[in-house]
């Protein structure tokens, strides 16, 4: 290979490529690529390559493989973008290619329309370079044709497709999410074995990025064999959070994304592996959760109560659980989801039985609806529906459900009762990343999470935005707030709003007419 030109040089001439990483905020960005293709740094530069790479200095020559892990929205995509078209139009290759022969940046991902965002990211380079745009001789939604006898293409990750070219260079892009040779033949291992003898002629780059997924993997076995300074100086390592390559990103949205969920975010935004397994929520974000010897409470008139109920077939080892509890609105005006009443009835049971002496405690708090999951398909409905008890299943999973109330607890909106075994189920509950990024959550062998499910399927359920007729008192008592009204709660004109009570419902204490056989 020669270069036409240095890529130092390129990304600082606007004729080349001098708008394709600008200003201050590329300029990690610009280092990386500059050491890992074999230029000198400068000693400021080398002080951001030692923070990036853990290694003292750049390699003198141009890498073989190239790694990045980093958080999302860090600029990879378009980092490679401009390595690709750099090596595909300034640089010759006419040495290493025979006689009609035209190599080949090729970019795969696990899906073509991610490989695609690349391709775009390179056709916007070469047209708004005033030197690069002529060597553009055409453009498909899968090729970019170039004078230089050189071809970027895209494809999705298939190790069939991945043989036969001469390629000057290879990014494989997100390839943390590729599959595993363990639950699929189209492997991230067999991909990368079919790819790399199509750089055996030219000695271009691997180039491979992603955001982190699991501790397992090609990605991770390379990012464990050669990250930092003891790790191979033609195999660079780069791992990085996303604001150390993006400072521009809103310091505003990691913060939230930390404090909705700090597992996830150290993965999405911190640019750190995940752990196969890790706990549901730290011990202490649960216990601070907790109304310190508080073992249920009472029924207070006015309130409306809601229930979840986990249901269990009477024999094996699962147990039934019911949770009752009701949401508030604190003087901040955010939504608090308190948990009232436990139920556990332990195995073995008389299903029946069992869903009378439901029945009758959800009586007691006036609860005449309740939801659940798809457990026994219609047998749950059926016999509740027996003792006026209406059954909705939840329309998602109970894993998706305990993923959904994670903000909950880490904004410290659920207050739970002082019940030792619901504390150690939520705590012994633990997420799991399978392929693909794809986190499931689940007790642990030999565990239960019964409590801990129906705790949750209420938590969601109170959590969910109000709506129907039981919600409109609170929202228009809290928007006549919002303007500075403050009602009285007997003279109130709400337009003489009809509320269908069920028998047995707590009065939220406004003077509404009624309908029906009351």
């Amino acid at each position: 290979m020669r270069k036409i030109v240095t890529i130092r040089q390129a990304l600082s001439d606007p004729g080349f490529l001098g708008h394709a990483l600008p200003g201050d905020s590329w300029f990690n960005w610009r280092t990386l690529l500059i050491g890992a293709i074999g230029e000198p740094l400068t000693e400021a530069e080398r002080t951001v390559w030692r923070e990036l790479t853990g290694r003292d200095a750049e390699p003198g020559v141009m890498v073989d493989t190239w790694l990045t892990v980093a958080g999302r929205r860090s600029g990879k995509s378009k980092a490679m973008a401009t390595l690709c078209v750099f090596l595909s139009t300034l640089v010759d290759w006419s040495d290493e290619l025979g006689v009609g022969e035209r190599g080949l940046a090729l970019i795969v991902s696990p899906s073509e329309r991610q490989s695609a965002n690349i391709l775009r990211y390179a056709l916007a380079l070469i047209e708004t370079s005033p030197l690069l745009a002529g060597l553009l001789e055409n453009e498909t939604q899968e090729c970019l044709t170039l004078g230089r006898r050189v071809d970027i293409e895209v494809q999705s990750a298939n190790w069939r497709r991945a043989r036969g070219s001469t390629c000057v260079a290879i990014c494989v892009d997100e390839a943390a999410f590729l599959h595993s040779a363990d639950d699929s033949a189209n492997s991230d291992r067999e991909l990368l074995i079919a790819l790399k003898p199509s750089l055996a002629t030219t000695g271009g780059p691997l180039l491979i990025t992603s955001s982190p997924s699991t501790m397992e993997g090609v990605t991770y076995e390379i990012h464990k064999r050669h990250a930092g300074p003891q790790g191979d100086h033609r195999i660079l390592v780069v791992q990085a959070s996303t604001k150390a390559l993006n400072a521009k990103i809103s310091d505003e949205t990691i913060n939230r994304a930390f404090a909705d969920d700090p597992i996830a975010a150290e993965a999405e935004f911190g640019g750190q592996f995940r752990k196969l397994s890790t706990a549901f929520l730290p011990r202490a974000v649960v216990e601070a959760a907790v109304d310190k010897g508080i073992g249920g409470r009472c029924v207070s008139s006015g309130t409306r109560y809601e229930a979840h109920v986990d249901p269990a077939g009477g024999i094996g080892r699962d147990s039934l659980g019911l949770c009752i509890g009701h949401k508030l609105i604190d003087p901040s005006g955010r939504t608090i989801a308190i948990v009232d009443a436990l139920l556990e009835i332990f195995p073995p049971f008389d299903t029946d039985e069992s869903v009378a002496r439901c029945s009758q405690i959800l009586m007691h708090w006036g609860v005449y609806s309740i939801t659940s999951d798809h457990y026994a398909a219609d047998w749950v409905p059926g016999a509740f529906r027996r003792y006026g008890i209406e059954v909705t299943h939840n329309p998602i999973s109970t894993s998706d459900i305990y993923a959904n109330v994670i903000p909950l607890f880490t904004s410290k909106r659920v207050r739970l009762l002082d019940h030792q075994r619901s504390i150690d189920q939520l705590c012994k509950l633990r997420r799991k990343v399978g392929q693909a990024g794809r986190e499931a959550v689940t007790h642990p062998a030999n565990s239960h999470d019964d409590l801990a499910a129906a705790i949750c399927g209420l938590l969601w359920k109170l959590s969910a935005p109000e709506g129907g007729c039981h919600g409109w008192d609170g929202f228009v008592t809290r928007e006549l707030a919002r303007m500075g009204v403050t009602p009285r709660r007997l003279d109130t004109d709400y337009d003489n709003v009809r509320v269908p009570l069920h028998p047995g419902e707590p009065d939220f204490g406004w003077s509404f007419p009624t309908t029906g056989g009351r």
